[in-house]
């Protein structure tokens, strides 16, 4: 037994003048009589309504609330369509013309019917609309390959195939580095990357972003400018973004901080944004509440990539564990008056004895050898 033939949906009324139907319906069987009503009239406000079609419309939105929500949804795919980038586009068109030359091939096949008697006349010039105007571009690029374009666009297989093509990523890359040791790489987008001691690091690049997850750690960025592909860094709750700049994060258990070497930068966290420009720096708690923009010398700005740890008015024992992420100091304070005292100092990272000799020199403070080998810090008698 022969199944039954798929039945057309019901054909809206032609245009003025036009004895053919407005497109033939056989590609677009599998949308819904409303769907296909909706998208005919999408197709002719796109190319502007007159007065008796203009009421038409009205009447159709106003039988039944469905009708606008149908329209809506398609109006909405055109606009998406007419808003994509030129890369989208292009992606977008080259699905259109495969998917249309194989509709043509498919019509071939069938018989055709006999174009109606046309009369051809002249008329003068006349000033389109504003409205109609713009519209015009799209019926441009529709008018090809109409029925490819509509049945691939009313369907949503364009847009939600782009959206996927954007999504996935071009690039991924995991970076870490091992206490003591530094890494210096670059991406390929041009951008460069420096990573600290134990820093661990997620990079995924987009067609459209790129993104930076700090795990923890520190590192300086330079950001290749690509104003179509802005660069985030994730660090906990805060978010830094740029366009092309260099700046370094730090971004470790106490918080996280930011420092802008070059161009400038915004910083989101906890609901509020700061932009900052060279010489400046900004901190953040595990809770993303941002601190107030202070100034700082630039060449201090990541003083590790020199080789050197620089602090002012730190804690003593903030300063220990800063070097204990570059190796075993041996260096101990187990008297909390002494961790507070308060450092100023530009410690060689390859030699933290050398700064535990300099420090009865600058703090009341001795050196006492202890049986593991290592050495505690105590108050000076």
């Amino acid at each position: 037994m022969t199944p039954p033939s798929p039945q057309p949906h019901p054909q809206p009324p032609a245009p003025e003048g036009q004895d053919e139907p407005w497109l033939d319906e056989s590609p677009l069987d599998e949308l819904s009589p409303l769907e296909f009503a909706a998208l005919h009239w999408s197709v002719r406000v796109a190319d502007g309504l007159d007065s008796a079609a203009q009421c038409q419309f009205d009447a159709w939105l106003a039988a039944d609330p469905a009708h606008r929500t149908a329209y809506n949804d398609m109006a909405g795919i055109f606009d998406e369509v007419d808003a994509l980038p030129a890369s989208g586009a292009a992606h977008l068109s080259a699905r259109v013309v495969i998917d249309s030359a194989a509709a043509s091939a498919a019509a071939d096949l069938q018989p055709r019917r006999p174009a109606p008697t046309t009369t051809t006349t002249t008329n003068p010039p006349v000033n389109v609309p504003q409205s109609q105007a713009s519209a015009q571009p799209r019926r441009a690029w529709l008018q090809p390959t109409l029925t490819g374009v509509i049945a691939l666009v009313a369907l949503g297989a364009g847009w939600s195939g782009y959206q996927h093509w954007q999504r996935q990523p071009v690039f991924e890359q995991y970076y870490a580095t091992a206490r003591g040791q530094q890494l210096n790489t670059e991406l390929p987008d041009g951008s460069r990357l420096q990573l600290d001691t134990a820093t661990r690091a997620d990079v995924t690049l987009y067609r459209d972003r790129r993104r930076v997850r700090l795990a923890e750690g520190q590192a300086v960025f330079k950001v290749h400018g690509d104003k179509a592909r802005p660069f985030d860094v994730e660090a906990g709750p805060s978010r830094i973004t740029v366009v092309g700049t260099k700046f370094s994060v730090r971004y470790l258990p106490s918080g996280m901080q930011v420092a802008v070497m070059e161009g400038k930068v915004r910083v989101a966290g906890a609901g509020e944004v700061r932009f900052l420009l060279p010489g400046q720096t900004i901190r953040a708690g595990q809770d993303g509440q941002l601190s107030e923009v202070t100034s700082m010398p630039v060449d201090a700005m990541a003083s590790w990539l020199s080789g050197r740890l620089s602090v002012d008015n730190a804690a003593l024992s903030e300063v220990l564990a800063e070097l204990a992420r570059y190796g075993d100091t041996g260096l101990q304070v187990h008297d909390e008056a002494i961790g507070r005292l308060a450092v100023t100092a530009s410690v060689n990272l390859r030699d933290p004895q050398g700064f535990a000799r300099s420090l009865s020199r600058v703090l009341p403070v001795k050196l006492r050898p202890l049986a593991n080998g290592g050495t505690e810090i105590v108050a000076a008698k």
